[in-house]
């Protein structure tokens, strides 16, 4: 069995975790788990969170995150009920999103990002309303953990993402997966490829700051680097392995990206 990755919920989050996730929640109908995951490391997460914050609302992230998505739209075979359908076309955006931001991540620490101002631990407003959880946690499906033990096992993960934790929300996790599952295999050499593309992608978006290995060092947690980097690599493996399998539902719905 695949261990779970811990992440921060939003009833964990306080200070300037909840300040983050707050300015998040300004843009997403969602805390993203990546943004949860990297929450293990408050001071790391500000600074990803002020590389991401520089083009997270510019055109050509959404941009690239659609060509992404019409990379993989045929690669599955979309769930048979519409209204699943319906559920997972709406994580397309986000996913390819987070994806994008995530190999960005990736590439500032290997340092090819250079020439770009570091990232800052800058101050944020606390949330404007208390954080509400709208993507239900991994502690809080134990009815459905052993489907959510065949998706990481299948997808070679320990990570369980926001689209697979709403499904088993809203009690569509077991018939999705049944599906899906069969892909997951097949769909790999997708995925890979998809990674390839989306690694050259994120280096081309307009970022503004990068959280590079300078600015671990001038916030003091360069000694986190290396939880950090396994972090990010999974989910840079993992977003692509997600994104093949649920693309094929459907156009997203922007607000939620």
């Amino acid at each position: 069995m695949v261990a779970d990755y811990p992440m921060i919920e939003e009833d964990e989050a306080a200070g300037r975790v909840a300040a983050v996730y707050g300015a998040a929640l300004e843009r997403t109908a969602f805390v993203p788990s990546l943004l949860k995951s990297l929450a293990v490391c408050p001071q790391y997460l500000l600074l990803a969170w002020d590389q991401a914050s520089g083009v997270i609302d510019e055109a050509e992230l959404g941009q690239a995150a659609s060509r992404l998505g019409a990379m993989v739209t045929e690669a599955a075979t979309p769930p048979t009920d519409p209204n699943d359908r319906e559920l997972l076309g709406a994580f397309i955006g986000p996913l390819g999103r987070m994806l994008l931001l995530s190999c960005g991540l990736v590439t500032s620490l290997e340092g090819n990002l250079a020439g770009l101002p570091p990232a800052t631990v800058a101050q944020l407003p606390p949330p404007r309303a208390p954080l509400q959880a709208a993507v239900p946690s991994v502690r809080e499906l134990a009815a459905h953990a052993p489907v959510l033990g065949r998706i990481r096992l299948a997808l070679d993960t320990p990570i369980v993402n926001s689209v697979w934790r709403k499904a088993a929300d809203e009690g569509r996790l077991e018939a999705v997966w049944e599906q899906l599952e069969p892909q997951a295999a097949r769909t790999r050499g997708d995925a890979d490829a998809l990674q390839d593309a989306a690694t050259s992608a994120a280096a081309e978006l307009p970022w503004k700051r990068v959280a590079d290995r300078s600015a671990l060092r001038a916030t003091g947690v360069e000694d986190a680097e290396p939880g950090i980097r396994a972090i990010l690599r999974a989910y840079v493996t993992t977003l692509p392995r997600v994104l093949t399998l649920v693309a094929s539902s459907g156009a997203s719905a922007d607000d939620q990206g």
